[in-house]
């Protein structure tokens, strides 16, 4: 406890990316219970990882196949964003029996919750008491139900509500960046097999991948950038849309179309959700999904589906959604208020919902 009082920086920086390693306890003691309790064997759990579709959003951080010797050895591979993906999306890949395991869930509902406010962007101060709480409960479970994993990582959770009143949100300052950087680092140095004077050549790689992006189609510039763009005719379009147009004047004979828009470095990909606002005292998020993405009168502009939010479900940690007949034109900028990037929807038992995985305010 000395190295943390006389290393601060250390100490707000590193228990940061620690917080993965508590996610990953909790993820492998599920996966080896399932086993454990004769739910599914360690190849039905390879099997159903393996196959499980992602979402569009989330598809370019699939985790790695988690294979039977990783769960032996409790080791999970893959990169932090891997990890915290597999976290958020494991009661939905096991939706039919992770209530089955009526002990452990409620570890992971209150590590979820955690990491709700602690990887959130905006904090009210209010929440840091709510907070406390709920890491007191959650190591209450620990020592009860998981003693056998209680590590200095779970410990270093406690010191989250400090850190966040002291010095905002945790996501501000946390390393997850600086471990992006450095996995290429190692990577470089890895492939290049010139272990003479290794600062030097990756210092010199690295340089070269910055001029690189810096004029490759303009990396550091608000430049939109469309993706898979094709020219539609008006009577391609659904009857509501072409009437939707219509009532906003920007009917045309014929419309460019793109299936990707990358807008001041956020993208909008065709049917993902994005929300455009919260509701009420428990903030419930609107949401809408992307139809069309078409270029009107020289700007771009989103043809969206509204969506309702029916209700919130606490076993899969999702929000649970219908469509409505109800459609509009929006700006890009409107839809990336509370929630910089888009979301993916999930067919639950003949249901659909939307996985977030921070807490969200205005």
């Amino acid at each position: 406890m000395i190295y943390w009082k006389h290393h601060p920086c250390f100490s707000i920086f590193d228990k940061t990316f620690f917080f993965l390693g508590v996610c990953m306890i909790v993820v492998k003691s599920i996966l080896k219970e399932f086993s454990a309790r004769r739910i599914l064997t360690y190849a039905q759990i390879e099997t159903r990882l393996d196959a499980f579709e992602y979402g569009q959003n989330d598809n370019s951080n699939k985790p790695p196949t988690v294979r039977p010797k990783h769960l032996a050895n409790n080791h999970i591979a893959g990169s932090a964003s891997q990890k915290l993906l597999l976290f958020q999306m494991l009661p939905i890949i096991f939706n039919d029996v992770i209530d089955r395991l009526t002990d452990l869930l409620p570890i992971y509902t209150f590590l979820r919750e955690i990491v709700s406010i602690v990887f959130a962007t905006r904090i009210r101060e209010s929440w840091l008491a709510y907070l406390t709480s709920l890491i007191t409960s959650f190591h209450s479970l620990m020592i009860d139900k998981l003693p056998d994993n209680i590590t200095a990582k779970v410990h270093f959770i406690t010191h989250y509500p400090e850190l966040i009143k002291r010095n905002g949100p945790a996501r501000n300052y946390w390393c997850q960046r600086f471990e992006g950087k450095h996995l290429y680092f190692k990577k470089l140095a890895l492939r290049s097999s010139n272990f003479n004077n290794i600062p030097f050549t990756l210092a010199k790689r690295h340089q070269l991948r910055l001029s690189l992006l810096l004029s490759y189609e303009n990396f550091y510039n608000l430049m939109d950038k469309s993706i898979s763009t094709k020219t539609i005719k008006s009577s391609q379009l659904p009857i509501e849309i072409k009437r939707l147009l219509l009532q906003h004047q920007l009917d045309s004979l014929t419309y460019i179309e793109c299936q990707a828009l990358i807008h001041k470095h956020v993208k909008y990909i065709k049917n993902s959700v994005f929300i455009i606002t919260l509701h009420h005292e428990e903030e419930i998020p609107e949401f809408i999904l992307l139809r069309y993405i078409l270029k009107l009168n020289d700007s771009w502009k989103l043809i969206v589906q509204h969506l309702e939010t029916l209700s919130f479900d606490q076993t899969l940690w999702s929000y649970e959604i219908v469509y409505l007949e109800k459609f509009s034109v929006m700006d890009l900028d409107e839809c990336v208020n509370i929630l910089p990037h888009g979301l993916d929807i999930y067919f639950v038992k003949n249901s659909s919902f939307v996985n977030i995985l921070t807490r969200l305010t205005i």
